[in-house]
């Protein structure tokens, strides 16, 4: 991966809607090719008006905490590395409202 590169879609975009509860949701896995278990990019949108509080798994049993978990602020869009085997993103607010959209791809 070019360290400049420009976020490039490889899957289709899932979703998971925020609640003030715990959800997560499987993003879709890249297997084989160029990268394979090296980690990948997972771009996410936060499309709520609450900070979103987001946390990554290799299965689902990963959840989200208002204390712990990695926040995001309301309408905003991150992309971060994760590990390869990284297989589900949950996501917590302290208000309901809104989706959270999870794509993976590479770059930035």
């Amino acid at each position: 991966m070019a360290l400049n590169q420009a976020f490039y879609p490889q899957a289709n975009t899932t979703n998971v809607a925020i609640n003030n509860v715990s959800a997560n949701v499987q993003v879709n896995i890249l297997t084989g090719g160029a990268g394979a278990g090296t980690g990948y990019q997972v771009r996410l949108y936060n499309n709520s008006t609450s900070t979103a509080f987001v946390a990554f798994g290799s299965s689902s049993s990963v959840v989200a905490s208002l204390t712990t978990s990695l926040p995001m602020a309301p309408n905003s869009v991150e992309v971060f590395t994760v590990p390869y085997q990284t297989n589900y993103v949950a996501v917590i607010a302290a208000a309901a409202g809104g989706t959270l959209y999870a794509t993976v791809g590479e770059g930035m």
